[in-house]
């Protein structure tokens, strides 16, 4: 194996001369620091690699040294080991403690020699936790490095946020715009593709000309999928679509992991949903037999819940669902007369400007009055700054009439094209020209809808929102989502509630930097009460159930998928709220009530019959069809309690049954006692909070700081020691999970945990501390000799590159140097106190040659061979459940329990001197 593959986190090597121990790794370039001194040091590996050898500790001193640093070594070795034998690595090294049933995908996962997974679990159920779970787990079992992420243009910074912040993974954004901006960081002429090992990108930019084939050349690891119904092929072989299903399709070919991420991997099409399992197989899995689609073999690649479906699980072991109640009312808002006459004229809008006829109306006209139509029941400000630019832009009498490009539509039906942002794209409508010819008559209407503007003084939905906002009655105490569609509105909110509500109001727009929207959502946290009005810039991929349990949809979505997306920020596993309280409000008597009626009143129907809001509601065809539809109609007179235009959903309900019936919801290998088990073992070998909290604060304060506070607490450096990596004061910090929103989580893969433990690994490692030999007391009747732990590490090799480490210990009595027996030797060692011993140095020295006289080699040749043999075991019977679920073995599991020794080293000694023979 090249000693590359085994340069992990805490390993050793020389170079330049010196030993170093590698602190991570960096793409090509290696973070090291002198085992001799405190002087980091860089390495890169294209010009040094060949020159690096893997080198060891060498034997421990006889002369024992400081018991406390010792205890820290043994303590910062256990959390920074990564164990072969943990049931999950991923726990140890990510700051998510996730509900059980999201471990599913990640025990899927590690059933597979290359993962391949459909992870379609409905809003609110924790994707991207269940996918980042994986994605650690692949790279700290090698059995990943370079990682591509495709998502939607406007979750880039999100995805990247979430690996970081839960993760403690680093990707780059590669994009038009970044490109520019990582180019400096670059050495000249480098491509950035093949420079980065963890990117992450838009689907619409890696599927154009001049990018598809840096991104196809590339040999990734793991390919990530978010919003994978994108890249499912469409029923007509043309478009975006089908561009990113070709190349979706080509990189799952080449790719040993696959990850594919969707809350709506059915849109209605049989051969659309069947196309995301083909990208799955690859030619790999053998899924479809004779062109039809194997379940049971497919079963074995698909997590698809709803949250019925979880919910379900917990009942049948007699546990209460982990999900708030959903409170959901709609509040219909009674339109003023000048209301009513101002949607009127916006109505009148086509036939006065158009044709009288709707059937002779062009397609730019109709979907121009629609949208007027939507600016207006959204908001005076919305209406009135579309109106302007419209205006101005028939003043400018471009010189050619510009035809409609499908995008303007895409905006209209809330599925915003990627390449552009919801305002762009609503833009994108007001600045298009029907013809040349209609554009005075229509620079005269607009005048028209401007005057009635003037007039419109009571803002009647408005009202009700203040209402709401200031009477808990309504809605409810504490901090409040307000999510609207449009900017113009958002301005117009935020500067009517600062008027008139006591309490702060703050806003997220699209045109925010990430960074400034992520100061703005912070300080928000720390308010309470507290309002804050959102775009649906924040409506996707965002966990907002610990700022708020209470939302208000201001405007209405045309899209039920949406609507429903908004809804899953609070409405979600981990609200810390028994209720979420969820507000929709609608003006009476606009086309509102006609969309609402038509489209989500039936979505909300077969919701809580189905558990499932169908990805078909949000097809633009669907939509399109049913608003012309409904727009031809009069709709002014239908009212919220008279029969609907539009009640027959039976075509939508069968639709939504097929699409069900073809799923594979509910279905789960594991059973949750099962899974539970699973959980605990895992963190206990990852460490309780506890336990890293009582290493962390024992470390800064052996090492001289100033440790304040009670969970949080803060830390100052004053006259301690620097450690690199520190700053000389940080805070506030905890180590619960569950902290409150502004403190920071340390967990075992925070920088400043990896710091304090790389700086106490190489203060013990220092010849001059002594600390790898150590002496502490166990209680012993008179006569007990003492007893000598020798604690070693040994690395393993499995098959596809996978290197494992495991601790182990062994017990020698010193009197003859016989061995322990383990379960002797390991309640020998429960026992151990760090009491101060009354031994001369040389009776303590005495006492450190006589361990370095045990068999040493011996002693960790058997316990790493003990460890070879429990791993082999533990691979076997894992085998053979494999055989078990999948009939016959595939052939990538053949050499699943096929490890190799790769050697073992001797890392520290500790003697245990009975406390009797001191008294």
């Amino acid at each position: 194996m090249d000693v590359l593959d085994l340069l992990k986190p805490g390993a050793l090597f020389r170079a330049r001369g010196r030993d170093y121990r590698l602190e991570r790794r960096q793409g090509d370039v290696l973070f090291a620091r002198a085992l001799d001194t405190e002087e980091e040091a860089l390495f890169y590996l294209p010009l040094e690699g060949p020159g690096l050898r893997l080198t060891a500790l060498g034997l421990p001193p006889a002369t024992p040294g400081d018991p406390a640093l010792h205890d820290l070594l043994l303590r910062a070795l256990d959390l920074s080991t990564l164990h072969a034998d943990a049931p999950f690595l991923a726990l140890q090294r990510s700051r998510v403690v996730p509900a059980n049933y999201q471990l599913v995908p990640l025990l899927m996962a590690l059933r597979q020699p290359e993962v391949r997974l459909l992870i379609a679990d409905d809003v609110g159920l924790g994707k991207t936790v269940e996918a980042g779970l994986i994605v650690k787990e692949l790279l700290l079992r090698s059995k990943a490095r370079r990682v591509l992420v495709l998502a939607p243009a406007h979750l880039l910074g999100q995805w990247r946020e979430a690996l970081k912040r839960f993760f403690h993974l680093e990707f780059e954004i590669l994009s038009g715009p970044n490109l520019k901006r990582l180019a400096r960081r670059l050495p000249p002429g480098a491509d950035p593709w093949a420079h980065f090992d963890r990117v992450i990108t838009s689907l619409d930019y890696a599927k154009q000309d001049g990018v598809r084939h840096l991104v196809l050349r590339q040999d990734w690891d793991l390919l990530l999928v978010d919003e994978a119904h994108l890249a499912a092929r469409p029923p007509t072989e043309r478009g975006k679509q089908m561009e990113r299903y070709r190349l979706v399709r080509e990189l799952s070919l080449r790719v040993p992991h696959l990850l594919l991420l969707t809350a709506t991997p059915h849109n209605g099409y049989t051969e659309s949903f069947h196309s995301l399992l083909e990208h799955l197989d690859a030619g790999k899995l053998g899924l479809f037999k004779g062109g039809l689609l194997d379940r049971e073999a497919a079963k074995k690649h698909v997590v698809q819940r709803r949250r019925r479906d979880v919910e379900e699980w917990f009942r049948k072991e007699g546990k209460k669902s982990p999900f708030p109640e959903r409170d959901a009312k709609e509040v219909a808002v009674e339109p003023s007369r000048v209301e009513l006459e101002l949607f009127e004229a916006v109505r009148r809008y086509q036939e006065e400007v158009f044709d009288p006829d709707p059937a002779k109306v062009p397609v730019l006209g109709r979907w121009l009055a629609m949208h007027l139509m939507r600016r207006a029941t959204s908001s005076p400000k919305a209406l009135e700054e579309s109106l302007k630019r419209r205006k101005a832009l028939l003043e400018n009498l471009l010189a050619e009439a510009q035809d409609p490009t499908g995008e303007e539509e895409a905006a209209l039906l809330d599925t915003t094209p990627e390449r552009l942002s919801p305002e762009e794209a609503e833009l994108s409508l007001e600045l298009s020209l029907a013809d040349q010819a209609r554009a005075q008559a229509e620079k005269a209407y607009l005048e028209v809808l401007l005057r009635h503007l003037k007039s419109w003084r009571k803002d009647s939905k408005l009202q009700a929102l203040l209402e709401m906002l200031q009477d808990p009655l309504k809605l409810g105490r504490g901090r409040t989502l307000v999510f609207t569609r449009y900017k113009d509105t958002l301005d117009y909110l935020v500067e009517r509630l600062r008027e008139t509500l006591p309490h702060p109001v703050f806003a997220v727009h699209g045109e925010m930097a990430e960074e400034e929207r992520e100061e703005v959502l912070a300080a928000f946290a720390q308010k309470n009460p507290a309002v804050l009005v959102a775009t649906d810039v924040f409506s996707e991929g965002l966990n907002l159930q610990h700022y708020a349990a209470q939302l208000v949809h201001y405007d209405l979505p045309w899209n039920p998928n949406r609507l429903e997306q908004r809804n899953g920020r609070i409405d979600r596993y981990g609200q810390p709220e028994a209720q979420v309280r969820i507000r929709t409000l609608y003006y009476e008597r606009s086309f509102d009530v006609a969309v609402f009626r038509l489209l989500l009143e039936k979505a909300e129907r077969i919701r809580k019959e189905l558990g499932v809001v169908p990805a078909f509601f949000g097809d633009e065809a669907y939509l399109r069809a049913r608003l012309e539809a409904l727009w031809r109609r009069d709709w002014r007179k239908e009212r919220r309690l008279q029969a609907s235009l539009f009640d027959e959903a039976e075509p939508e309900v069968e639709a939504a049954r097929k699409a069900i019936a073809e799923g594979f919801y509910g279905h789960s290998e594991f059973s949750l006692p099962d899974v539970e088990r699973r959980l605990r073992e895992a963190l206990r070998r990852a460490g309780s909070p506890e336990a890293l909290k009582a290493f962390v604060l024992d470390g800064l304060r052996y090492l001289g700081w100033q440790v304040e506070g009670e969970d949080p607490y803060t830390a100052r450096r004053g006259a301690g020691e620097a450690v690199p990596g520190l700053p000389p004061s940080f805070g506030p910090f905890s180590f619960d999970p569950e902290a409150p929103l502004g403190v920071e989580v340390l967990d075992l893969a925070h920088p400043l945990v990896e710091h304090l433990v790389a700086h106490l690994r190489f203060r013990a490692y220092r010849d001059l501390d002594g600390a790898r030999t150590a002496l502490l007391t166990f209680p012993a009747p008179p006569g007990t000799p003492p007893v000598a732990f020798y604690h070693y590490r040994a690395r393993l090799a499995a098959s596809r590159g996978e290197v494992l480490e495991s601790l182990f210990r062994k017990a020698v009595r010193l009197l003859d140097l016989s061995e322990l027996p383990q379960e002797e030797a390991e309640a020998l060692w429960a026992k151990r106190r760090k009491a101060s011993l009354p031994l001369s140095r040389e009776q303590a020295q005495i006492l450190g040659e006589r361990a370095l006289e045990a068999p040493l080699e011996d002693l960790g040749e058997r316990g790493a061979r003990e460890v070879l043999e429990r791993l082999e075991a533990e691979r076997r019977a894992l085998k053979e459940d494999l055989a078990r679920a999948y009939g016959a073995l595939p052939p990538a599991f053949q050499d699943l329990d096929r490890l190799e020794l790769l050697g073992q080293e001797l890392l520290a000694i500790t003697i245990l001197v009975p406390e009797a023979r001191h008294s």
